[in-house]
């Protein structure tokens, strides 16, 4: 229980920092940090384009022979996995994505590795705060995906479509250790 209940309390303080740094430097929750709703066009584009990612890794990461997921069924108590499946589907996704392709992506955008940078630095630091995974593979994985989510928000002016990305692709993985 002890780290379910991590896992729940690092999203409330990395939410906490976002929100103290926009209000210290005087950021736009909507301009800055990108908390606007993406148009429909772009989520239906974003939301099948990541659909076809995810297909893609998974192939790969079947092709790899990499052990499948360990099954939470009889490891964790019915709560824990509802505390777990919270944790993991709506406040990882939502406190990460306004760190790093809200807060980092729009102070990194106004240095001299403009968008480039904004979009590439923070997805190597979002792989590396994923390290828990062993798998070289799993890394590479995570370092797409975060690339992939800031040409979202970049594309999109969206912070919000990053975070629905997100959290679609946690929601299946934790279906997928529900069997």
């Amino acid at each position: 229980m002890t780290g379910t209940l991590l896992n729940l309390i690092m999203p409330f303080i990395a939410l906490g920092l976002v929100y103290f740094i926009v209000k210290r430097r005087k950021l736009s929750f909507k301009n800055d940090i990108g908390i606007v709703f993406p148009t429909w066009q772009a989520l239906i584009f974003w939301v099948v384009a990541f659909a076809g990612l995810i297909m893609v890794e998974e192939w790969i990461t079947q092709q790899s022979g990499n052990a499948p997921v360990e099954s939470w069924i009889g490891k964790y108590s019915t709560g824990e996995i509802v505390l777990r499946s919270l944790g993991i589907v709506l406040l990882a996704p939502l406190s990460e994505e306004l760190l790093f392709r809200g807060l980092l992506y729009s102070r990194i955008k106004e240095t001299p590795l403009k968008y480039i940078g904004a979009i590439v630095i923070p997805a190597i630091i979002f792989a590396l705060i994923h390290i828990q995974y062993s798998e070289a593979l799993t890394f590479v994985i995570i370092f797409v995906d975060g690339l992939f989510l800031g040409l979202a928000r970049h594309y999109s002016k969206s912070v919000l479509l990053a975070f629905l990305l997100h959290a679609l692709a946690n929601l299946g993985a934790v279906i997928e250790r529900l069997y």
